[in-house]
């Protein structure tokens, strides 16, 4: 192979951790015991003194403990984590200590069915228990703790290791910091159990089976048994993996002389495709472990195992970062929300993004994905450092967590007096409270009023940009159209709703505006007023729409679809019953201060500042 890159962790050695189980053994949620659990994992990083930088990464379904780095200079490839692991990419490991662990039932050093029995000497096969996504978080804790670590920095997941990553999250929420989600959901959807289904079916209908009792002569290892089912079930797994467009891709070629019509082989892409992942898939997995880890990720549920959504999210206490793909139709986006919905709603701290990516569910493993690796490092706060100092040294969290509080904390408070608007909104926030941002750009309000209010502050953005600005300051925020309204927030979840400078960009006002006092008590808007004299001198004399501070678009680009004044606002909030507590109206030039002084606002006013709740004023 080519020299190892400069940017990964390099040669890594796979180690394995012999769990203590006493005579009774390792319980399983089924109430049966395996007689010792042996757990293979990889270690990328330096553990800091206090033991505090600890980001643990849960492996997807078929994935194992090499998530990163090479385990030799022949390797041809690194794991199966690489771009996102390693100095100076997503999770830094100049920073952090990654542990990432091989799934108990799995085939690549843990326990599982491939093992040897130490009770008969043989392998497990058919006799080894079922588990539930359960157990292999209790076997990560096992590791976890008899490598002497308490508090985890992080813990991430994708796919199935994001089930992993919420158990944590929900079973020791003593013990996790934050939390990465990534491509899941709270359970699987029927068409994806559909699909496991008929993926087990192929493999125990295979006559090389042998109701799992396949390993020959005793021997234990991978590429025996049900080779054909095992391959089968694989690529057909696989098509869910992808999206309709990049399975499209794959067709473009067609192979004339792998065309076979007595075997019906068709030569396409997509045939050679997926030929080549189910023949590349059996060397390396057994099809025991493939049967117990799929039925484990199956019987997921959160919903009912907890009774609701809402207890299971209950004892969270960690920041969450739940990431979704929009053309990933195994783990649907309209599903993934759930997570950041319930958490929303039992309020706790979560940040949800949705990116567009066209590779479908593997998007998260996928080196053509920066967005994952930029949103994931500004999250875990590692952007706050410069990259010099974090080559000449190797900084504590505590170190990083100061250095982030101090870049922020000056510009912060300076925000109310460069902005009228934001320094009115300060004045209306009452210590403590609950506040949810629409539209709230890089979220240096709610940052700004965290620290001059103590609020509890959430934002809403739909640009990329804007969630990216949000996590450098540490601000929560979800990544919402407001055009969609705000059905997933609950009732009188917000003491005060912010809506700045964006009621004229949305389709539907007033559904927004109700929507508004819907989640919450009191509601902050301002908006441009179309009805100042400097939008009426420039139309007049000028014959073009203006552009001012307030107004920074032409005509041809700008984000206003609803040109409204001052007193078609008062209009509509008297129709709707909507009360005005307050109004306050804005002006850069001392002709608009005048004219709102002299008692013509609407002429006068350049942004209003208004103040609204429930109820005819």
């Amino acid at each position: 192979m080519s020299k190892i890159p400069a940017d990964s962790v390099g040669i890594v050695v796979p180690q394995d951790f012999r769990v203590p189980v006493g005579s009774a053994g390792w319980p399983l949620k089924s109430g049966a015991h395996l007689p010792e659990l042996v757990i293979r994992y990889e270690v990328y990083g330096e553990l800091s003194s206090k033991r505090d930088n600890v980001i643990l990464v849960c492996a997807p379904l078929t994935a194992d403990a090499h998530a990163a780095g090479f385990h030799s200079e022949q390797d041809k490839s690194a794991g199966w984590w690489e771009p996102l692991i390693g100095p100076g990419k997503a999770i830094d490991t100049r920073i952090y200590c990654v542990i990432c662990s091989n799934n108990l039932a799995g085939c690549r050093g843990t326990t599982g069915p491939l093992s040897r029995n130490p009770l008969t000497g043989k392998p497990y096969g058919s006799s080894f228990p079922s588990i539930l996504i359960d157990d292999m978080v209790n076997a990560q804790k096992a590791l976890i703790e008899g490598l002497g670590i308490r508090k985890l920095a992080a813990v991430a997941g994708g796919s199935m290791g994001g089930f992993m990553a919420m158990k944590w999250a929900i079973e020791y929420p003593d013990w996790v910091d934050r939390c990465i989600i990534i491509a899941s959901t709270t359970r699987l959807s029927g068409q994806a159990l559909g699909f496991e289904t008929v993926g087990r079916g192929i493999i125990t209908a295979d006559p090389a089976f042998d109701s799992g009792d396949y390993y020959t002569d005793g021997r234990p290892a991978v590429g025996q048994g049900p080779i054909e089912g095992l391959k089968h079930a694989r690529k057909l797994a696989h098509i869910t993996y992808l999206s309709a467009l990049a399975m499209e891709r794959k067709l473009v070629r067609f192979d004339a002389d792998k065309r076979d019509p007595s075997k019906f082989r068709t030569g396409s892409g997509v045939e050679g495709y997926l030929n080549y992942q189910g023949d590349k898939f059996v060397e390396r997995f057994d099809a025991n472990s493939y049967l117990h880890i799929t039925w484990a990720m199956d019987n997921f549920d959160l919903e009912h195992e907890y009774g609701s959504l809402r207890a299971a999210f209950s004892n969270v206490q960690c920041e969450v970062l739940n990431i979704n793909l929009s053309s990933d139709w195994l783990f649907p986006p309209h599903e993934s929300r759930k997570i950041s919905q319930e958490l929303l709603n039992n309020r706790k701290v979560v940040t949800s993004v949705e990116l567009d990516s066209p590779y479908g569910h593997d998007g998260f493993l996928v080196e053509d994905m920066p967005e994952i690796s930029s949103i994931i490092q500004r999250f875990l706060e590692e952007d706050h450092l410069d990259i010099a100092s974090k080559q000449s040294a190797k900084p504590s969290l505590e170190n990083l967590r100061a250095t982030h509080e101090a870049i922020h904390a000056h510009e912060a408070l300076q925000i109310f007096k460069d902005r009228k608007d934001f320094a009115l909104v300060e004045k209306v926030i009452t210590p403590g409270a609950r506040v949810l941002d629409l539209g709230c750009g890089d979220g240096g309000l709610i940052d700004a009023l965290w620290r001059s209010r103590g609020i509890q502050g959430v934002g809403m953005e739909k640009d990329l940009k804007g969630i990216l600005g949000c996590l450098e300051r540490d601000v929560p925020v979800l990544q919402a159209d407001l055009d969609q309204g705000l059905a997933q927030v609950e009732s009188d979840s917000f003491d005060f709703v912010i809506l700045n400078r964006t009621l004229q960009e949305v389709r539907q006002p007033l559904e927004l505006l109700r929507e508004i006092l819907r989640v919450g008590h009191k509601a902050i808007i301002s908006f441009p007023n179309f009805g100042s004299y400097k939008v009426r001198g420039g139309l007049l004399f000028n014959g073009r729409m203006p552009m001012s501070e307030n107004l920074p678009h032409q005509w041809h680009n700008t984000p206003n679809i609803h040109l409204f004044t001052l007193d078609d606002f008062k209009d509509l909030c008297a129709k709707d019953q909507i009360k005005i507590e307050a109004l306050h109206c804005l002006s850069s030039s001392w002709l608009g201060r005048f004219l709102v002084g002299a008692g013509l606002p609407n002429l006068g006013a350049e942004q209003v500042v208004a103040i609204v709740g429930r109820g005819q004023s």
